[in-house]
């Protein structure tokens, strides 16, 4: 008689609890690669704007607005990414990156405060669309140096060049301080204000002052008496 053997069975371990993957393309994940994208520009673009006002606080400022963007260029570049670049390429990305936020910085910080500072502004935002889009081709994965050179390249520097015109021609108008000049007014300036009370304060000291008697010689030689 014949046994027939089962055969044996394993028992696998239980599995242990494995924690979810992080999810490359999950909204949180996408979020926080743009955010901070755009507040390392922000940052930028204040910081460049008012750099005059108070230049060593400025000055960090937009040290700190370029490591948010390097540091949002690395999450979306190398984090978030689905291929990780060689070495060359990311040097060439994160240095092009940070050119790419200044540029965007001029344009955003120009068109913002263009009131406050109409100079400034002016050239600020013609060069920051230069800027940002040939750092855009030089860090984009399909940019070609060709574009560069190309029907769309001659729009960008075409409409930077009308942007400096008409914002040189609107800083003509305006005062560095963001009023807008009037030649035609009829309000007096304060030292006119103040010209009609001085010349209101003297005409008392004038009224005041005691009439000269004249020396007046008598028809004979002598000077009269009064006795």
């Amino acid at each position: 008689m014949t046994t027939v053997l089962q055969p044996e069975r394993r028992q696998t371990p239980p599995s242990r609890h494995r924690r979810p993957t992080f999810d490359k393309k999950s909204l949180p994940a996408r979020y926080s690669g743009q955010m901070l994208y755009f507040m390392g520009a922000a940052l930028i673009a204040g910081a460049v704007v008012h750099y005059p006002i108070d230049p060593p606080l400025y000055t960090i400022i937009c040290v700190v607005g370029a490591f948010v963007f390097l540091l949002g260029t690395i999450v979306n570049e190398f984090v978030l990414a689905d291929e990780r670049p060689a070495l060359s390429k990311a040097v060439s990305l994160v240095a092009f990156s940070l050119l790419l936020s200044f540029g965007v910085g001029l344009v955003g910080g120009g068109i913002q405060h263009f009131e406050q500072f109409p100079e400034r502004s002016a050239w600020m935002t013609p060069i920051g669309l230069l800027m940002s889009y040939v750092a855009f081709v030089a860090k984009d994965s399909k940019g070609r140096w060709r574009h560069l050179v190309s029907p769309f390249a001659a729009g960008v520097v075409v409409l930077s060049a009308l942007t400096w015109l008409g914002m040189t021609a609107l800083a003509s108008t305006i005062s560095s301080d963001g009023h807008s000049h009037d030649h035609g007014t009829t309000t007096q300036t304060p030292a006119e204000q103040d010209q009609p009370s001085a010349e209101s304060d003297q005409a008392p000291a004038e009224q005041d002052r005691p009439a000269e008697a004249p020396a007046e010689s008598a028809e004979d030689g002598h000077t009269s008496h009064s006795h």
